[in-house]
């Protein structure tokens, strides 16, 4: 059944992480290889991802090391230059096609502004600071269903984890389309939950195929 409204994850869906966790590693002053290496690790153990600055430093303060990072000067949140290629023509795209759009992810305010400047017509958008709760917590999903005033299956939600992104929307009746790409969505392809997994996409332009369209 086609969808009515279609939701995006934000990380490693519509924009890439890369820059942001190479900086990470920069700060860190380590190979940005080891540091991709290791957080590779904490995917395949399902681990939360601020295991991975453990690696190379045991008493790492993620808050008190942003603040640092901040004083420095070091640019906090995405910037244009992070957007996937295919992102923006893609929402254009699905917005042409009738459906309605909704952006949303564990991130910050400053990326909802973020995500508010992309020239797309998208009616949701959301982040867990505002909503006080993160993914995979249910209520996440719940406030999606509720402000999109549509029911569960109506909505599918488009995103790189199974942990994080899939497996919850598919519990709450909604569909779910994987993305494989970016460090959790192609280790995470691998784990046996992703065989519950019945649409994947390696990039957002693969969508017009899944969802039924010619073009």
């Amino acid at each position: 059944m086609r969808p009515k409204m279609l939701f995006f994850d934000v990380g490693e869906t519509l924009v890439s992480e890369e820059r942001l966790w190479t900086s990470w590693a920069e700060w860190l002053r380590v190979p940005v290889g080891e540091f991709f290496a290791a957080m590779g690790s904490v995917i395949e153990r399902k681990c939360d991802y601020r295991e991975v600055f453990g690696y190379f430093r045991s008493d790492f303060d993620l808050a008190k090391e942003r603040e640092e990072r901040a004083k420095a000067g070091l640019p906090f949140g995405f910037l244009a230059s992070d957007l996937f290629p295919d992102t923006v023509p893609t929402l254009q795209w699905a917005r042409a096609q009738g459906y309605r759009l909704g952006l949303g992810g564990n991130h910050s305010l400053a990326t909802e502004n973020f995500l508010r400047g992309l020239d797309a017509d998208v009616e949701i958008i959301g982040s867990a600071e505002r909503w006080g709760f993160s993914k995979p917590d249910p209520r996440f999903f719940e406030t999606i269903i509720r402000d999109s005033g549509l029911d569960p299956q109506d909505i599918a939600y488009i995103g790189d984890r199974i942990d994080n992104d899939v497996l919850p929307a598919l519990a709450l009746g909604m569909q779910a389309i994987h993305v494989e790409r970016g460090p959790w969505g192609v280790i995470q392809a691998r784990w046996p939950e992703a065989e519950r997994v019945r649409l994947r996409i390696k990039t957002l332009s693969d969508l017009k195929a899944v969802l039924g369209h010619s073009s």
